[in-house]
């Protein structure tokens, strides 16, 4: 072999290992399983309402997750009473600064409060307290694949002699999905969360209705 072919082979072998190196081309990164994936639940609501309610705040208490779903790791059920998470799929954010987030940006566009806060810098009318109480993908053998979002809203009065909801409703979506695998389920749970936050806007809407003179 000559030289001129010699320095060709070389050539050729560091530029194969660049692009290795480059592209993941059979390193174990590429292919490693323990790789942290990340996920949100985002919805959107779309357009903002016309007109908005006046001297009508609303300040939203943090979103408090049952503690079976309170971690980011997602979790699948498995069994009538077995639970399992998913490492490494995880949500990209804690699940109750998520649904917070995600429930103060629709809430503000319905127009049904003048504002919509998460402190207490701002004095509130009422305050709106809610629980996500299943988070879940459903993998029992008996039940077909399904993304399972539950939440409970109570609206009170921000008044501390009045600890009677001024209104209160539990919500529960079963998302029918292709399969149960981790990314089926978010999307399923992100179509979930949209069409429940719809029919809270709409309970929401008609109890205001009900209040006019």
């Amino acid at each position: 072999m000559t030289k001129q072919s010699i320095y060709r082979v070389l050539i050729l072998f560091l530029l194969v290992n660049m692009l290795s190196g480059c592209f993941g081309f059979g390193s174990k990164e590429a292919v490693n399983e323990d790789t942290p994936r990340y996920y949100m639940i985002d919805v959107a609501r779309g357009s903002v309402a016309a007109e908005f309610a006046k001297d009508r705040v609303l300040r939203l208490m943090p979103v408090r997750v049952t503690s079976l779903y309170r971690g980011k790791t997602l979790v699948f059920r498995v069994g009538d009473n077995e639970y399992r998470p998913q490492p490494p799929h995880q949500f990209f954010a804690d699940p109750s600064e998520m649904f917070t987030e995600q429930l103060r940006r629709w809430l503000q566009k319905t127009g049904l409060f003048s504002q919509v806060v998460i402190t207490d810098d701002v004095p509130a009318d009422m305050v709106l307290d809610t629980a996500v109480t299943a988070l879940y993908g459903e993998q029992r053998d008996q039940f077909s694949p399904q993304a399972v979002l539950e939440m409970q809203f109570f609206l009170m009065s921000n008044d501390n002699n009045n600890t009677k909801p001024l209104f209160q409703t539990g919500l529960r979506v079963d998302v029918d999905i292709e399969k149960s695998t981790p990314e089926n389920v978010v999307k399923g749970w992100k179509q979930g969360l949209e069409e429940l936050l719809w029919t809270v806007e709409d309970d929401f809407s008609g109890y205001f209705t009900k209040l006019k003179p």
